[in-house]
């Protein structure tokens, strides 16, 4: 092991603000991050931790912060809470939407200020910090202003320790002397603690005392005087130079002991780990959902360009569906032989009505095709007809036999005495384009229907019995809905569920990523802001939101346009779309919180959509759904929801029956799910990760 060179002056009496005693931290086997650490930082002092990048600094910072867990060894910090620290993030982490004077009081609420209390820091910091006007916005500041709001940010509270994590990278020179200049005032007129981390060595010889980190260890810790007089040098950075070196010797000696001692001591410390140096705020205080309720106001204001999609989406969306979805096709092209009667333009000419056998029937069932808006286009043999339909140039083949007209007449007049010839040129052949299901089982449901109807009116011109001209069978008004459905109608349930669960899902997925990925919410949190707070922050504006895009939707689907119309408890209805949106915003937090990117939370939002769009009965029955599946499909977050709102809005069942419980059970059940998931995540990555 490498003997560390640290000297402790004696001379200085004060109690130390933070002790840090053989701490270790890794995150696999090969990577060690903290290797038997020893640091004290002196109240009332500045200490400036150095390194070069990813030798371990920030971690450090954030065990100390109580946002990572070391794997052994202890910290004792002074300060009892959250609201005792001021934390200047390497990042801006800052939010651009807020001015800075919305800034500092976002911050100030989140430790517990008053709002007169707010007002006067932020008045001594912009005189302090040499800030611009506190009304301008932050993503409206230069690199340099933003720095100082964040350091701001920091000292609104006025903490009694400060800790920085690298506040003066890529700042000019004169802004970094203006910085050190504020730490020393702060420390000399206020006796603050500071820890400073920086790679820029020449920097910290303001500091009362400084720590030269390299590969998780504390290679030495005094006064910067004192270090270059130890180590005979006119420079820190040729005393960084000399303590590396000697690690570096000594590690290729004992590197094999290194890392059977690291190993062994990672063992035995794994079922003792260290605790939290710092207490834990209240799990729920409405100060701070105010606080954040109040950013998220700003956010949304400052956005509208956002907020307007996200409130016409419903309106657009269901709105395309409904122009697009369900309506009968139109104009469709039917090609026609006719070899009784020639030229279909000919039948304009005729007298289609009375009981006249000398007209072409074959006349009549084009008419009736034609009112249809079919598209009639005449061939002359049944060759080329058929050919027509295998070009795509027609989606179906009428032919007309020769003599269709007369055997027609015989098998209606003769009845069972009618001859085969008869009975076989009396029937019309139709070949259809089946590869369009939907189109080609219109066709065969019109070339039916409109056969029987000529018949029936040409009977009831005869004075025949028209029932004769019908099928055996009648088909009594429905039970539900109507006779001659469209089918938008019936999809119409599952796909105001799947809006209702895809909106609010990508809504609270991207807010949360959002400020996840900004480093944002990670200063949020260590400010003291709970997960828990900023859920329910967020689900007081996405109710809001929801209360909005279902009044839209509803009105949208039931009101603009022919779906059926709404016949259940309105109230209940209500309900059950808002718990469809509860349970996507709780699938949206936990998409969030295992996406490290908007890429990865994007493809697992697409994608569950897609798959949820598939199997909850959109384009298909449940029924009609391979065996295996269809388990999986009935389980889906919104298919018992799409049922229940069927079931309430169409059919106006009541609460107690199975359909529409279930479909309440399902939203509740799914969200405590999502839930668990979020929270065992959470826990296991000790909040949200290193972002």
């Amino acid at each position: 092991m490498i003997k560390m060179d640290t000297i402790n002056s004696n001379d200085n009496p004060k109690e130390a603000a933070v002790t840090v005693k053989n701490a270790f931290k890794r995150y696999s086997d090969s990577n060690v991050v903290l290797n038997g650490l020893n640091m004290t930082v002196k109240e009332g002092t500045i200490y400036g931790l150095l390194g070069p990048s990813g030798c371990g600094k920030t971690t450090l910072l954030h065990c100390i912060l109580g946002k990572n867990e070391l794997d052994g060894g202890m910290i004792k910090v002074k300060a009892k809470t959250n609201a005792d620290i001021g934390y200047m993030p390497q990042e801006i982490s800052l939010y651009n939407e807020l001015t800075i004077e919305e800034t500092l009081t976002f911050y100030g609420r989140l430790f517990g200020l008053s709002d007169r209390e707010i007002e006067k820091r932020t008045d001594e910091l912009l005189v302090f910090l040499d800030l611009p006007s506190k009304t301008r916005l932050v993503g409206g500041l230069s690199g340099g202003q933003c720095r100082r709001v964040s350091f701001a940010v920091a000292l609104v509270h006025n903490p009694q320790l400060l800790i920085l994590d690298e506040p003066t990278v890529g700042v000019d020179p004169v802004l970094c002397v203006s910085i050190w200049d504020k730490l020393l005032l702060m420390v000399q007129m206020e006796n603050k603690t500071v820890i400073v981390t920086t790679h820029y060595i020449e920097e910290t010889r303001r500091a009362h005392t400084i720590g030269l980190m390299r590969n998780g260890k504390l290679l030495a810790e005094n006064s910067p005087t004192e270090l270059m007089t130890l180590y005979n040098s006119s420079t820190l950075e040729d005393v960084f130079l000399q303590l590396c070196e000697r690690q570096h010797s000594t590690s290729a000696v004992n590197q094999s002991n290194n890392n059977q001692e690291i190993r062994g001591r990672f063992n035995s410390m794994s079922k003792n780990k260290s605790q939290v140096p710092l207490k834990q705020t209240p799990s729920c205080s409405w100060n701070i959902i105010f606080a954040l309720l109040t950013k998220n106001y700003y956010w949304m204001k400052r956005n509208s360009t956002i907020i307007l999609y996200v409130f016409l989406v419903p309106f657009v969306d269901c709105m395309i569906y409904s122009m697009c979805i369900g309506n009968d096709p139109t104009e469709l092209k039917l090609a026609v032989v006719n070899e009784e009667f020639p030229g279909i333009s000919n039948c304009d000419s005729l007298q289609l009505d009375g009981c006249n056998f000398s007209i072409p029937f074959s006349c009549r069932y084009i008419k009736k095709l034609q009112q249809k808006t079919y598209e009639m286009v005449e061939y002359y043999d049944i060759d080329s007809g058929k050919n027509a339909v295998k070009k795509n140039k027609a989606w179906g083949l009428v032919h007309f036999p020769k003599n269709y007209t007369a055997s027609m007449n015989e098998r209606i007049t003769l009845r069972e005495k009618a001859d085969d010839a008869s009975l076989t040129f009396s029937e019309v052949q139709i070949w259809l384009d089946m590869s369009n299901q939907y189109i080609g089982n219109l066709l065969r449901r019109d070339t039916l229907k409109e056969c029987f109807e000529y018949l029936r009116e040409l009977f009831s011109e005869c004075e025949w019995p028209p029932h004769l001209a019908e099928l055996p069978i009648k088909i009594e008004d429905a039970v539900y809905g109507s006779n001659n459905p469209k089918f938008r109608h019936s999809t119409s349930s599952s796909v105001i569920s799947l809006f209702h669960f895809h909106l609010p899902m990508l809504f609270t997925a991207g807010a949360v990523l959002m400020e996840k990925m900004s480093g944002s919410l990670s200063r949020s949190l260590i400010s003291g802001v709970t997960m828990l707070e900023i859920a329910i922050s967020l689900i007081i504006i996405q109710f809001v939101i929801l209360c909005i895009q279902c009044t839209t939707m509803v009105l949208t689907l039931f009101v603009l346009y022919d779906n059926p119309l709404l016949v259940g408890n309105l109230l209940w209805i209500a309900i059950l779309l808002l718990s469809t949106g509860v349970s996507a915003f709780f699938y949206g937090f936990l998409v969030a919180v295992m996406s490290n990117s908007h890429i990865t939370a994007t493809y697992i939002c697409v994608g569950s959509t897609f798959g949820f769009f598939t199997m909850c009965g959109v384009l298909w029955p449940l029924e009609g759904m391979h065996w295996i599946l269809k388990p999986f499909s009935y389980i889906l977050p919104i298919t018992r929801c799409a049922e229940a709102f069927r079931a309430l809005s169409v059919k106006d069942y009541p609460l107690s029956n199975p359909i529409v419980y279930q479909g309440f059970f399902s939203s509740i059940l799914w969200s405590c799910f999502f839930v668990s998931i979020t929270t065992i995540i959470l826990k296991k990555n000790k909040g949200l990760g290193n972002n």
